[in-house]
């Protein structure tokens, strides 16, 4: 009785072993993958990933892909950290590039223990300079006085930030502009001198219009903040498209919308202002990705095909 009990339990290992190595080394055991376990190897080595790609494959640019459902990807540069998620249940999924990021990245897509590897290329851009005179000099250094203020807006903005809905595809739409008619005052990613004094360069793209000229969301989306008194950017509403691709506007003289709140295409968020550290009525409009800052006026376009191999 005990020989054949410790066959059992030798027999219950092998096949968890089994099911471990199947699910990329997670430990798990269920009914279903106790009975598959056995099987599941020999399935793998048939396993053929598919995987189409269209965007903006250069610095700041956004890439929208379609591979197996809910497939592990692996996203980053090389000796870089790797951004690490899932396509969502039809196999959607998107990246971002950084304003200055290398000449290649490296995408890793997993499923049933076998990955698709991909070096993809990326053009680099150039930037450039410019000059904003006439802010209040608090706004450019600001008093001791506005620490406590500026310290409780940036944690607002971090658990904004750091939003991931899985289930809003608004980053498969091709996006429209905040407003109706487009007059760019600052290029996005220049590199910025206020009052003289050179600073990061500017995450965003400065359209100039009138205040109170509605502002709409550029693609459907959840609302992840919506503040209408922040000391740098004024009324400010981010909008999460999915996954972490997250479009926010700056400096609004009003915010119409609530944190949580689901949005179409086309709905209006709120109208343009001067608000924050600005000097003058305008629509400053950008977007990020899992802490990369991208360019949101190349998603107002059709993105391209993949030609790479």
């Amino acid at each position: 009785m005990r020989q054949k009990l410790v066959k059992n339990i030798f027999t219950f290992s092998k096949i968890a072993l089994l099911s471990s190595i199947a699910l990329g080394g997670v430990f798990y055991i269920s009914h279903q993958s106790v009975a598959m376990a056995s099987t599941q190897n020999i399935a793998n080595k048939d396993v053929q990933i598919p995987l189409s790609m269209k965007g903006n494959f250069m610095q700041s640019g956004v890439i929208v892909g379609k591979t197996a459902p809910f497939a592990n990807i692996s996203f980053g540069e090389p000796g870089k950290e790797p951004v690490v998620f899932n396509a969502d249940r039809d196999g959607n999924f998107v990246l971002g590039l950084d304003r200055d990021a290398a000449t290649t990245a490296e995408l890793k897509i997993t499923v049933q223990g076998k990955t698709l590897s991909k070096t993809l290329n990326i053009w680099a851009r150039t930037y450039k300079v410019t000059e904003v005179n006439g802010l209040p000099p608090a706004k450019v250094n600001p008093p001791d006085s506005a620490m406590a203020k500026i310290a409780a807006d940036k944690e607002i903005k971090t658990r904004a930030w750091t939003s991931l809905d899985p289930y809003e595809r608004g980053f498969l739409e091709t996006f429209r502009w905040p407003i109706d008619k487009i007059r760019i005052t600052s290029p996005w990613g220049a590199v910025r001198k206020l009052n003289g004094t050179l600073q990061t360069p500017h995450y965003g793209v400065d359209v100039g219009a009138p205040t109170g000229t509605p502002i709409y969301a550029p693609a459907s989306g959840i609302v992840v903040i919506a503040e209408p008194d922040l000391f740098y950017e004024g009324g400010l509403v981010g909008i999460d498209h999915g996954q972490g691709l997250i479009s926010y506007s700056m400096h609004m003289s009003k915010v119409d919308v609530t944190a949580g709140q689901r949005l179409k295409q086309g709905d209006k968020v709120g109208e343009v202002g001067s608000t924050g550290r600005s000097n003058g009525p305008h629509l400053h409009w950008s977007l990020k990705w899992h802490g990369r800052q991208l360019d949101p006026s190349l998603m107002v376009h059709p993105l391209q095909e993949y030609q790479g191999k």
